[in-house]
């Protein structure tokens, strides 16, 4: 066994179930209780420790199956950092043998094959002995959408309907230990600090060892546990809501890891250092955030990101008539306006120094293959669309977004679509990005139609995972009102746009009060849409109405090409709250860590 801080510690056998208590004070051993190092969570230091080991100290009879209870005291709290963890690499295999540990700090493999980091020892609870502490999982689970990483894990947590982070403890009864192991904590990226880079080559082992030979993982996500079940049942739906958060230094282990070389790494690093790799300079002093379109269409979310203060440094779309609109609307704020393939986009922003590198991206790749509408596919459409759709990793690479948001149709979580949108959140977390997502109703944004689209926010290397969105309207407190498709097209002006260009209509139909929510608009006329009155279709300003554009707003094109435009969009009003809402967020977050260094 290696010390514990200098202190050898006090073990429990593997399957001992029985435990008996002293009182505290009772023959416990003299000096102080280290734990092995501080979780990796901050949490208060002033809970009791059960101490576990023999009977004996000096006794070194392997036969003995009684967990004997020696003491119970108060941990201090840290004055500024974790204790210490410094991990030999020529050492590593000791660190598996010997029995295992239920004192806090020890990493355990469970006969689910999930582990524990464990908190805290509970023997005298109903059904115990249990451990309880932080559940993990290995990143290749297939629920966790995340890429295949071998030796590494995920650490389960508990979100509410805000995606924030409520619990991060799970319980397991102590007969489920099967083995000791080592996990390492640490925000390091992926490619600075792993298993098979930095251990695997150091011990001598080839590439074939198998996978669960060596207990020796590193962990640098924790992952929503709404998708996958800590009880290990299946989830009962798609994934419409999640959260996977790489750790930052705060959350990392105190420690390095020690080659036999003496070359050192670290496992915590700082999110500045982390950003600065990544991106290369510091962020913003002015708070000036810069915004750049992929996939930007007519200008839809560029529309609300203008409104929340952006500073715009490109949109880029390939579609021809799309663009002119965009340039009409958007080149007077001095952003570059690219008629381009996005893989030819690419190629330019890859010749270009820092040119298209930006605060914000947000990226829309077409949803036709996703989309629950599209009964008539059409194949070769489709493939060019998921070429798009396979940009987005390298739409990342080139920008480097601080914060990236991504829009798509609702249905790329269902069930049948799952590799397409385990891929997409896979290219998120390949770059070392933070990334959540959630299945959003727009009308409680102020957006007057039955509109659900798929909202994700990531946040780049170093950077916090802000708390998602939240709707402004609705029954609830604060709140505004619902919107009706009478609101939104009975104030219109009288000298706006495109009120005399509406889709011929056959005939009269029944007409309707008007007072209830529009059925999403498409990108071509549908038999549901029509004026209340039902006399006539909606005409194009009133189409765009219903889908947050403002009056000044100008479409170039024929009318079809018009109605496309319109339904492909990111209505401006939501656009403009998500863009309000995450510049606050990254503004406070600059401010606090300025402050760091003051």
């Amino acid at each position: 066994m290696l010390p514990y801080n200098g202190m050898e510690a006090l073990q429990a056998p593997i399957g001992l179930l029985k435990a008996q208590a002293r009182p505290p004070g009772t023959n416990s051993p003299p000096g102080r209780f280290h734990p092995y190092y501080r979780d990796h969570l901050p949490e208060l230091y002033d809970k009791d420790v059960i101490v576990l080991g023999d009977d004996d100290d000096n006794n070194n009879n392997d036969n003995d199956e009684e967990l004997v209870i020696t003491g119970s005291r108060q941990v201090p709290k840290p004055w500024n950092q974790k204790p210490r963890r410094d991990v030999h690499i020529n050492q590593a295999w000791q660190l598996f043998d010997g029995p295992v540990g239920f004192h806090r700090g020890c990493d355990v493999e469970l006969a689910d094959h999930s582990f524990m980091r464990i908190d805290e020892y509970l023997p005298f609870v109903e059904g115990g002995p249990l451990i309880k502490g932080y559940r993990l999982l290995h990143q290749n689970h297939w629920e966790l959408l995340m890429p295949e990483r071998p030796f590494e894990l995920v650490q389960l947590v508990k979100i509410d309907e805000n995606l924030s982070v409520q619990s991060t403890m799970s319980t397991a009864k102590v007969s489920q230990v099967i083995r000791k192991c080592t996990i390492i904590f640490t925000s390091q990226r992926y490619g600075d600090l792993n298993y098979r880079d930095h251990v695997r080559r150091h011990l001598g082992s080839d590439n074939n060892v198998p996978f669960n030979d060596v207990p020796f993982y590193f962990c640098r996500y924790k992952s929503a546990d709404c998708n996958v079940r800590i009880d290990g049942r299946v989830p009962t739906g798609p994934p419409l809501t999640g959260r996977i958060e790489h750790l930052h230094s705060s959350q990392a282990d105190n420690g390095v890891l020690i080659a036999p070389d003496g070359r050192q790494i670290e496992f915590q690093i700082s999110n500045g250092e982390v950003r600065r790799q990544w991106r290369g300079k510091g962020h913003s002093k002015s708070r000036r955030y810069t915004f750049g379109d992929a996939f930007c269409g007519a200008g839809g979310t560029s529309s609300g990101a203008l409104e929340a203060g952006l500073k715009f440094k490109f949109g880029v779309d390939f579609d021809l008539t799309a663009i002119a609109t965009y340039r009409n609307n958007f080149e007077c704020t001095g952003t570059q306006v690219m008629l381009n393939d996005i893989s030819d986009f690419i190629k330019i922003a890859c010749a270009s120094e820092d040119g298209f590198k930006v605060d914000f991206l947000h990226m829309s790749p077409p949803c036709q293959p996703f989309c629950g509408a599209n009964r008539s596919p059409n194949e070769e459409a489709n493939r060019e669309n998921m070429n798009a759709f396979s940009k987005v990793g390298d739409l990342l690479d080139v920008c480097k977004p601080r914060v990236a948001t991504l829009e798509e149709a609702k249905s790329l979580t269902d069930i049948d679509k799952r590799k397409y949108f385990r891929d997409l959140i896979s290219w998120f977390i390949e770059k070392g990005y933070s990334v959540q997502w959630k299945a959003v109703e727009l009308a409680k944004f102020g957006v007057p139609q039955t509109r659900n689209r798929t909202i994700i926010i990531a946040s780049g290397p170093g950077e916090q995972l802000p708390a998602f969105v939240r709707p402004t309207h609705g029954d609830g407190p604060g709140l505004k009102p619902i919107p009706s498709i009478n609101s939104a097209i009975n104030s219109i002006p009288a000298n706006a746009s495109h009120q005399k260009e509406r889709p011929f209509m056959r005939a009269p139909k029944p007409p309707y009060a008007g007072t209830e929510l529009c059925k999403t608009i498409m990108t071509s006329v549908k038999s549901h849409h029509y004026h209340p009155s039902g006399l006539r279709r909606f005409n194009i300003r009133e189409y765009a109405s219903l889908q947050t554009f403002p009056p000044t707003f100008v479409f170039a094109g024929s009318m079809s090409e018009k109605l496309k435009q319109i339904g492909n969009a990111v209505p401006p009003l939501f656009a403009q709250t998500l863009f309000k809402h995450l510049k606050e967020k990254l503004t406070a977050a600059d401010d606090a860590e300025e402050e760091e260094y003051l």
